[in-house]
């Protein structure tokens, strides 16, 4: 016959899930309008989330923001630059410890902007991304602030896209300001590359620096040179580049 035992299963206690990263509060951050912070919040999350999925939820790092301003650029001028700029905010907030991001400019010359802050966000926008639409506009916008840094003057950089110049200035200043974590610089592109060789010269020999390129393709170009190919190219041993 069979046997049927009457005494229950022991139950087991459920596992707890794993512990989420928390959203960070950023400084500055509380100045915001409201809708712009609301956007950043919801992002701060989805980073969050990734990264405890990759395992790095406690990962810190110094963000550069790098902005190509070549003559093919201009159209994406600036709504989309605009916007592009608002979505990583977000990977800064989560990851660097205060939140700002040094930024540069480039085209056939290479520029370093103010530094992005946090709570001056809107304001930043205005300044080196909007380039020079009134100020009222903005006001207008619900992005006007009661007192606003003054910013230097843009320096015009050429029609041509020199990706290596800027390469090469954010590696002397990764150089020159050493920090305990990491960088990680996100370098808008519209394609159009030709640099390949002087490009590549600046990735590898950056491979033992504490720094991780991740380039973002913006608009309808499709020859990114070098990018595209640079996980076959020999002479690589730390996989510093993304694309």
């Amino acid at each position: 016959g069979i046997e049927v035992d009457d005494e229950p299963e022991p139950v087991q206690e459920p596992v707890p899930p794993a512990t989420r990263p928390p959203i960070r509060l950023t400084k500055g951050e509380e100045q915001l309008p409201g809708d712009m912070r609301e956007r950043l919040s919801l992002r701060k999350e989805a980073v969050a989330n990734v990264m405890f999925v990759k395992g790095i939820g406690d990962q810190r790092a110094r963000v550069i923001l790098v902005l190509e301003a070549s003559g093919s650029m201009y159209e994406l001028y600036p709504a989309i630059m605009s916007n592009s700029v608002e979505r990583v905010v977000a990977v800064a907030a989560q990851l660097d410890d205060d939140g700002s991001m040094e930024a540069w400019r480039f085209a056939s010359r290479s520029q370093q902007l103010p530094m992005l802050e946090l709570g001056e966000l809107p304001h930043w926008l205005e300044h080196c991304v909007l380039l020079g639409e009134a100020e009222s506009k903005a006001t207008r916008r619900g992005l006007g602030r009661r007192s606003k840094p003054a910013y230097p003057q843009l320096e015009k950089v050429g029609v041509r896209n020199e990706e290596h110049k800027v390469l090469r200035d954010i590696r002397e200043f990764v150089r020159s300001n050493p920090v305990p974590d990491p960088t990680l610089v996100l370098f808008f592109s519209d394609g159009g590359i030709y640099q390949d060789a002087k490009i590549e010269k600046h990735l590898i020999g950056s491979q033992e620096e504490p720094i991780f390129w991740q380039f973002i393709g913006l608009g309808t170009e499709e020859d990114y040179g070098v990018l595209e190919r640079f996980d076959t190219l020999p002479g690589r041993t730390i996989d510093n580049v993304g694309f």
